[in-house]
């Protein structure tokens, strides 16, 4: 279920050849299964995985509410997940940028914004008017 609403609902894709009724439809029924299957409440295993999906579902169906409650849910299981770095830095980006998205913020981090100066910068000489001529 949960690899067939990543394929349904992966924001990267283009999913214009596919009639969106029926997109829809098996999106609200994958992602009644995941969630009644894999509840929100709790915290076994990395159910929390196929959440990004069916939070994506939520989203396109302006249940925008919803996805950002999955992702928070998500960023909570990540928080305590003993799964390895990469497999929480990917999640974890992608969750953080879901929710950016959702909340229709631009999202900021050490790997895609540039570091803060610690110097001011230089101010320009000023000069006269007489010298400048």
């Amino acid at each position: 279920m949960s690899l067939a609403i990543r394929q349904l609902f992966a924001p990267a894709k283009d999913y214009s050849g596919f009639l969106h009724a029926e997109r829809f439809a098996m999106g609200k029924d994958l992602s009644e299964h995941i969630l009644g299957a894999n509840p929100p409440q709790g915290s076994e295993g990395a159910k929390f995985l196929s959440y990004g999906a069916v939070a994506q579902y939520y989203y396109e169906t302006s249940k925008r509410d919803r996805a950002i409650e999955l992702v928070e849910v998500t960023l909570k299981w990540l928080d305590a997940a003993p799964a390895s770095d990469v497999e929480k830095r990917d999640v974890l980006q992608c969750s953080l940028q879901a929710l950016a998205s959702y909340r229709s913020e631009k999202l900021c981090c050490e790997e895609c914004c540039p570091a803060p100066q610690n110097t001011a910068p230089e101010k320009p000489e000023l000069r006269s008017p007489r010298e400048v001529a």
